[in-house]
């Protein structure tokens, strides 16, 4: 199972994220909805300089403008890129063609119950995969909200998806196992399941459970 610890925002959550040797971290760039996880695109420049061979750093981002997101890329010279606006797949269509042919595009999506996969079709052709996250109606935040998603409805996303589906949204170290059992997804995202409640920064205890219950869970 592959793993992506997200919103590092200085070089104590890089540590403690890196401690339980993950396959990705990302970087919140360019906020539109609330969240305390972002930061500057030189902070995440600088963060991902440092990252270990096999971890590869992710842009994360609310923005939808190609514009706007390819600068914010290069200013944080990271090209992996997951998508959280609303980006229509003419706006993806772009910046896959001013990215260059080794990056990674995810568009992140959040089904309800009802929707059929058509809805989301559009974006296949120029997106690496999917990621599932969950959304807060009340206060506008989207990812990182802590909530759990219905895993029913993304066990059927992934059964109807001809690209990788990722899971996110209020993933534990103690829900994590079962969450990959029910919904089989190419890999899981954790955000605010493996920060300290009080100050939001990243746990090493939390990182390593988390890694290690995601690694042996059946799958």
């Amino acid at each position: 199972m592959r793993i992506k610890i997200c919103g590092i925002r200085n070089e104590s959550d890089l540590a403690a994220a890196l401690s339980a040797s993950p396959d990705a971290v990302g970087f919140l760039v360019g906020q539109v909805h609330p969240s305390p996880d972002f930061i500057l695109a030189c902070t995440a420049r600088r963060l991902a300089r440092s990252l270990p061979p096999f971890v590869q750093p992710w842009l994360v981002t609310h923005l939808s403008a190609p514009n706007e997101i390819l600068d914010l890329a290069d200013a944080a010279a990271v090209c992996n890129i997951q998508l959280h606006g609303e980006s229509t797949p003419e706006e993806i269509a772009a910046i896959r063609s001013a990215l260059p042919p080794c990056a990674k595009l995810v568009r992140a999506v959040h089904p309800e119950p009802q929707d059929a996969f058509f809805e989301y079709a559009d974006y296949v052709p120029f997106i690496d995969a999917f990621l599932i996250d969950t959304l807060n109606r009340k206060t506008g935040q989207v990812g990182g909200t802590g909530l759990t998603g219905n895993w029913l409805r993304a066990a059927r996303f992934v059964e109807e998806s001809p690209v990788p589906v990722i899971l996110a949204g209020g993933l534990t170290p103690a829900n994590v196992a079962r969450a990959i059992e029910r919904v089989r997804p190419y890999a899981v995202d954790v955000n605010t399941g493996v920060k300290t409640p009080a100050d939001r920064t990243e746990s090493v205890a939390l990182c390593r459970a988390f890694v290690k219950a995601a690694r042996l869970a059946d799958f």
